[in-house]
């Protein structure tokens, strides 16, 4: 187990990439860091690798500090979001030197290259060198010099970000088998929710040196702790619609700005939330908990049709909604156009709400 504690990472006066966060990576399990570009997802492999060095707090390993073992005796292996392949050898001489540096035996060594390459889908490009090879080859290469040994933790660095949709897909699903085959401890950094959400036995998500939550890929997507999780996790994201509190009762209605009712919550559910003048207050809902309705049905609220979106299995109109936008999944044989006004519906007791960007009450799962 790998421990995190406190760590902040400054770079020079004025660039701070990590703020005194705590993380924990359990063994044998697949966790995905997920942020932006520039939220510090590197620094943090960076600073597990040993390559670089927190500016405060301690990294642990089964509880004992390792912040004095240099990188080559950390036993972690890593994939470069920049490739560092060697160009003057050849690409199965690049598979083959970890497990050289190891003293490994020389069947064994082909036997793992044979078997990485062909995951990889680099079996035919074992003579190449990484000068004539594309991108999203020489990225393959990065990834199977850094999965083809074995050790205590890998550290995978965006590993799959060039590659083309397809073998995405496929590199994706071959890597979480590997990682169980092998039972090993795997820390994956990406831009994209959805590998996020495939990949992880949890997710942390990261937006600016710090972590906003942590938990299983079900968490985030169903719970998130603050706004910038639920906009960030989910494709497409969660849509918001700010809304004004109307206490009555045992129950709470928000309506929007002019007037429009939008969700009406038992007051227990929502007693977190704070009576704060100038707050904040949004109801959010995924795609597929919002409908389109007939213009006639009750209950509904009506918008523009700013943008429609061809998935393919699936379309996404974005409705909007004041100055808000909703995105609402429909099937691809119903006709809609751009511009045209319809009426949008949701369960009005099973919505997302926050105050001032932070959770404040749940829908349930929708089945």
């Amino acid at each position: 187990m790998y421990e995190l504690k406190s760590v902040h990472k400054r770079y020079g006066l004025s660039k701070v990439a990590l703020r005194k966060i705590d993380l924990t990576v359990r063994d044998r399990e697949f966790l995905v860091i997920y942020g932006p570009a520039g939220a510090g997802k590197s620094t943090i492999l960076n600073i597990l690798a040993g390559i670089a060095r927190p500016t405060s707090g301690d990294v642990l390993r089964d509880g004992e500090s390792i912040m004095h073992v240099p990188p080559e005796k950390r036993d972690a292996a890593m994939a470069f979001e920049n490739y560092a392949l060697y160009s003057h050898i050849s690409v199965g001489e690049n598979l083959a030197f970890p497990l050289h540096a190891r003293g490994m035996n020389r069947a064994d060594i082909d036997q793992r290259v044979k078997r990485i390459s062909g995951i990889l889908g680099i079996g035919h490009l074992l003579d190449r060198r990484p000068g004539f090879l594309s991108g999203g080859q020489r990225q393959r290469v990065a990834l199977g010099r850094a999965i083809i040994r074995p050790a205590d933790i890998y550290l995978l660095d965006e590993p799959v970000g060039h590659l083309d949709a397809k073998l995405r897909h496929k590199i994706r699903a071959e890597l979480k088998a590997l990682a169980e085959d092998l039972s090993a401890t795997v820390v994956f950094t990406t831009t994209s929710s959805r590998e996020a959400l495939a990949l992880g036995d949890r997710v942390a998500v990261l937006n600016s040196g710090r972590i906003e939550q942590i938990g299983t890929p079900a968490d985030l997507y169903h719970r998130p702790a603050n706004a910038f999780v639920a906009s960030f996790v989910g494709d497409p994201p969660m849509s918001f619609i700010s809304v004004e509190p109307r206490r009555g009762g045992d129950r709470v209605a928000f309506v929007t700005p002019d007037g429009m009712p939008v969700a009406a919550l038992a007051t227990d559910a929502v007693a977190g939330l704070r009576d704060e003048p100038g707050s904040t207050i949004q109801v959010g809902f995924r795609s597929n908990e919002v409908r389109l309705a007939e213009a006639g049905d009750p209950g509904t609220l009506r918008g523009r049709v700013d943008v429609i979106e061809n998935l393919g299995y699936v379309k996404i109109a974005l409705v909007g909604i004041g100055s808000d936008q909703v995105s609402v999944s429909f099937p691809t044989g119903k006709r809609l156009s751009v511009g045209e006004t319809v009426a949008i519906a949701f369960p009005r007791d099973a919505v997302h709400l926050f105050q001032n960007a932070r959770a404040i009450a749940h829908a349930a799962p929708s089945a």
